[in-house]
């Protein structure tokens, strides 16, 4: 299937799909996962990102509540899980990161300020909120 193929939202998946539902954004995550060129809309990039925290928090929280109340919080399984989590969609998260700093017409190594204890994490959650800049089409293939 090639980058420019119509998904079921009527949208190439090489496009940015704009106020795309839910579903969509998920599946496009995964189509996506390896794909670092191109833009990605702010609705594919937060239903993303509300997903997987709700699912990190699931995979945190749930064997908490098999373990005896004695030992609340000290079972480490829900940390084991949550962290195979990341690293099973730590490649997609930053491919999808990127293609929202390209939609804002911002390079993808803007990234990096993750890096920075605090202030760069709430830096790039600001940038992520940014909306559509046409310029950005520079970084569609």
């Amino acid at each position: 299937m090639s980058n420019d193929s119509v998904q079921p939202g009527g949208v190439a998946l090489g496009d940015p799909f704009y106020g795309a539902p839910f579903p969509e954004a998920v599946r496009r995550f995964w189509r996506k996962y390896t794909v670092f060129t191109g833009r990605a809309s702010r609705a594919e990039f937060w239903w993303w990102w509300l997903t997987s925290l709700a699912i990190g928090l699931v995979l945190q929280l749930v064997p908490q509540v098999f373990t005896p109340d004695s030992a609340l919080f000290e079972n480490p399984v829900g940390s084991y899980l949550f962290m195979l989590w990341v690293l099973a969609t730590l490649i997609g998260s930053l491919a999808l990161g990127a293609r929202r700093l390209h939609d804002a017409n911002l390079s993808g190594f803007w990234q990096f300020l993750h890096v920075l204890p605090g202030i760069g994490s709430l830096a790039l959650f600001v940038v992520f909120l940014l909306p559509t800049n046409p310029k950005g089409v520079r970084f569609d293939r």
